[in-house]
This record gives C-alpha cells, structure tokens and sequence, in this order.
C-alpha cells in the first residue's frame, strides 16, 4: 500500500476533506493531491505532525510492504476504527458526563422544589412606580435565599461541558484558526455583566463603574477578535469567519438589552452562554471542510 492510498485512507476515516487537511498541515491544496496520487512525497517538516495528525508512526507511512493489514484490517483502515487517542480521551468524557450530571440534576431538583412549594415574590425599588413579580423557579429562589445554590449548580454544569468539549479542542490544536473562543468567551461574560450591573443600577443596588468597566471589557475581546480575524490568510473564508463573529457580537448585544430591561438574571445567563456555543460550533464546522460542501 502506498503513501498516497494510505493518507487517503486516514483522511477519509477521519471525515476530512482536502481542504481541512491542508489547514491541518499548512501546506498547499496542489501539494496534498500530488501526495495523494503517489506523485510525490512530503518532506521530512511534514511528515511527523502528518503522522501525529492520525496516530500512526512515520515509518508505517512510508513503508510500501506494510499495508492496513499492519495496523488494522483492511476493511477497518478504510472504513475508519478508533484510534488510540479515543482511549485517552475516556477519562475526560466520563468527568465531564458526571459534573455535567451534577450541576443538571441540582437544577432540575430546584426546579421542582419551586414547582411542589409555590411561592409569589413581588419587588417595589424605592423610587419608582413599578412593581416587579417573581413567579415559578424565580420566586422560589428569592423567597429562600438560595439563588447563588442555583448559580453554583450551573456553573458546575458548565464545568462539565468544558471538560467534555477538551477532547476535541485538543486534536484540533494544529487546526490554523484566527477564531479566539476567549475572546467570544469574553464578549460573552462581558455584555452580560453590563445587562445585569444595569439592572441592578435601576434598582438603585449598584453604581454605574462597574458598567463602564464591564463595557469596556466587552468591546476590547471584540475589537481583538476581529483584529485576529483579520489575519486569516484565506479572504473568502475571513469574511465568511467575521460574518459569523459579528452575529454572535450582535446576538449578544441584543441579550444585553433584554437583560437591562427585563433583568432576566439566570436565565439570560443561559441564553448568553447557549449562542456562544451556537458560534464555537459554526466556526468549527466551517473549519472542518464540512461547510464547504
């Protein structure tokens, strides 16, 4: 079998196009189809992060006498089989599946706490003329105290959705995208904080700096997304990956507002945290090759 039959192989077992691939090495389209057909061989710069890209050993690649067979069945090589990584990444699926459990089931016990012990908290701020209901999961929160037992319950959740999403962060880590998820993370964490530091400043719980400080947070990991993107060296793939940041930015905004307004508290939480998953994956699949086709 030769080089070429075998990096085809182990692209397609992977589900990679050639376009993902030539992200993935950093070499040209051309160069990976000429590697493909055996008209060439890569040089020795591309050989081991080629070989480290499929869990595979260099020496395997190159050498025409050892085929599938060697290192899988035949019909497993073509049709793709688990890698050895795969075992290494249980350990992360199995802590995150059992904090991701934990915080779940901690938010759903309150919420049927709230549903079994009904409680109606009314707020009336000094110094306007509204009155403020609480109802359900909201009211049974304030009445109790325990809105910060809630928010914990959700950040333990959220802990286990990073520790699930580690694996694949990790093999994507040769993958040249410009795409900063701390910098969205920080959009995200920032607008937040400045739609509900704004609705506590209309209750008269907060002075307005904090405002201005979490404002400025949020448009500094904007601005410094976009100034990463801008380094992307593919043009059509730039505008189609600032397209993407500038609706998350303006989802995000949008979230703010109705947190200001309406001070939506948790629950805008989630909502801030579920569009910037929303945007890690779009800008994942389009980095995939899968969104090209």
């Amino acid at each position: 079998m030769t080089f070429g039959e075998k990096l085809t192989g182990l692209r397609k077992r992977e589900g990679l196009s050639q376009e993902a691939l030539v992200e993935q090495l950093g070499v040209s389209r051309q160069a990976v189809s000429r590697w493909e057909q055996g008209a060439a061989l890569p040089d020795a710069a591309k050989l081991l992060p080629c070989a480290r890209l499929f869990s595979v050993d260099v020496e395997w690649l190159l050498d025409e006498e050892q085929d599938g067979e060697d290192r899988l069945s035949a019909a497993e090589f073509l049709q793709g089989t688990e890698r050895p990584s795969v075992h290494r990444d249980w350990p992360w699926y199995i802590a995150g599946g059992i904090v991701t459990g934990a915080g779940s089931l901690g938010m759903v016990t309150m919420g049927i706490l709230s549903a079994v012990f009904p409680v109606v908290v009314s707020e009336a701020p000094a110094g306007v003329e509204w009155v403020r209901i609480y109802t359900g999961l909201a009211g049974f929160l304030k009445a109790h105290g325990v809105e910060w037992l809630f928010a914990l319950w959700a950040a333990v959740a959220l802990a286990g959705l990073w520790l699930l999403a580690q694996p694949p962060i990790r093999r994507r880590e040769q993958t040249a995208s410009q795409f900063s998820s701390w910098y969205a993370a920080g959009v995200a964490v920032g607008l937040y904080g400045v739609g509900q530091t704004a609705w506590y400043v209309q209750l008269g719980k907060l002075r307005d700096l904090p405002l201005l400080a979490l404002f400025l947070a949020a448009v500094w990991c904007t601005v410094r997304q976009f100034w990463r993107l801008g380094g992307e060296p593919d043009e059509t793939r730039r505008r189609q990956e600032r397209i993407i940041a500038l609706l998350y930015t303006v989802a995000q905004g949008v979230l703010l507002l109705l947190t200001a307004e309406a001070g939506f508290g948790l629950v805008a939480l989630v909502l801030h945290i579920g569009v910037y998953f929303i945007c890690a994956a779009a800008i994942t699949w389009r980095r995939s090759g899968r969104g090209k086709h």
